[in-house]
């Protein structure tokens, strides 16, 4: 099932294409660990809330500011082969370091080692898996980001399993530690292809001419933008969301639940019917300003209205929209830097600021304003993506 719905013909690098997407489908698994094991964590280490922060905070910091950046900078030289499963190998051993110790000193070293390993192994595979469809970057990155949503989808499953068996933290650890180690020893027999080399002798020169021409470049720079707008309707749209469905439409639980799961699965099977069939017959950026309209459409809906109908027609519309936003860009900016996917994501890196600052800034205007007026902040996204577009002139 997995070998058609990611691969669909059988080619020579079809395993490969099947360990490279199950890194990220895993790791939307498995990075529900942490989360579902926070009250066992918090007991093992005998934390309290200011501790549990410090932990996360100080994790995301060096992840943003230090891994990311250099693992990023850095994967475009040697083998992917080498950067993916070492990173799969670091994953291993920063859990099982996670879970046989009692000092939370030596919990924040693991956590710090988990985030770089899933950085050297995620960017890894997705720029082993972009080398594999040079021409093709876009539904690469379709594939991609389907891969990812199928392991969203089974990440409350298994660890709802999980919980129901009552495993402790350092069992939890062992199993994603067994678990990357599996995948590590899959990934390190396929055979890579090797990187595409681009044909501008000035931009293979060096990592700063490359990353000076790329800065320059108008065209990338707006892919790199659209890159990060999904932000605004990912995770943090859905948890305001559902604020304001509870608050201001006094949803029961129930409903808010599958009024997500609508969300959810529509995004998923739009973005199946995206990389199967839409890309092959529309142009990405027309595609993109297409999705766009139908997310602002859907955007008004929610917020006018307040039956829970139409509210599951808006989230519905919204799913299928913002879908594509992320692989339809993403793709573009890999297609501007041929054979350079580490530096592509090094320069969206660079925009990592406003992801850490855009939770706060929403609360705050929530706050002052009302959680309408919140979620109607993250409703200009759309409209970002539409006035970022690059021009049809501009794209040639």
């Amino acid at each position: 099932m997995f070998h058609r719905l990611f691969v669909g013909q059988r080619k020579t690098g079809s395993w490969l294409t099947i360990a490279l997407l199950s890194v990220t489908c895993l790791d939307e698994i498995v990075s529900g660990f942490p989360t579902v094991g926070l009250p066992l964590i918090r007991d093992q280490f005998h934390l309290d809330y200011a501790s549990i922060g410090l932990l996360f905070s100080i994790t995301e910091l060096v992840s943003t500011f230090l891994s990311k950046p250099v693992i990023n900078l850095l994967s475009d030289l040697g083998s992917r082969r080498y950067w993916i499963a070492g990173g799969l190998v670091v994953l291993s051993a920063s859990f099982l370091l996670a879970g046989s110790s009692n000092i939370f000193v030596v919990l924040l070293l693991a956590f710090i080692l988990i985030h770089m390993g899933g950085e050297a192994a995620l960017g890894g595979a997705q720029s082993a898996h972009i080398d594999q469809h040079p021409l093709d970057t876009v539904r690469a990155m379709a594939r991609w980001t389907l891969a990812s949503g199928v392991g969203d989808v089974l990440a409350p499953l298994v660890v709802t399993l999980l919980v129901g068996l009552h495993l402790g933290w350092p069992a939890l650890c062992w199993l994603a530690a067994i678990l990357w180690l599996g995948l590590a020893l899959f990934v390190s027999v396929q055979r890579f292809p090797a990187p595409l080399h681009s044909e501008h002798a000035e931009i293979r020169t060096s990592l700063l001419a490359t990353m000076r021409t790329a800065l320059h470049d108008r065209v990338f720079l707006s892919w790199a933008a659209l890159s990060l707008i999904p932000t605004m309707m990912d995770e943090i749209f859905i948890g305001f969301a559902t604020l304001y469905l509870r608050d201001v439409l006094h949803a029961s639980e129930v409903a808010i639940g599958l009024l997500v799961a609508d969300l959810t699965i529509s995004a998923l099977l739009s973005l199946l019917v995206i990389e199967r069939w839409l890309l092959q017959r529309i142009a990405p950026i027309r595609l993109l300003a297409w999705l766009s309209g139908l997310v602002l459409i859907g955007m008004i809906l929610f917020l006018s209205t307040q039956s829970l109908w139409l509210i599951a027609l808006a989230l519905f519309l919204i799913g299928v929209g913002v879908t594509g936003w992320y692989p339809i860009a993403k793709g573009q900016a890999y297609a501007c830097l041929p054979g350079r996917p580490g530096m592509v994501r090094t320069l969206i890196s660079l925009g990592s600021p406003f992801e850490i600052a855009l939770p706060a800034i929403v609360g705050l205007i929530a706050g002052k304003s009302g959680i309408w007026a919140g979620v109607a902040t993250l409703g200009v996204a759309p409209l970002l993506v539409l006035l970022l577009l690059p021009g049809t002139r501009a794209q040639r």
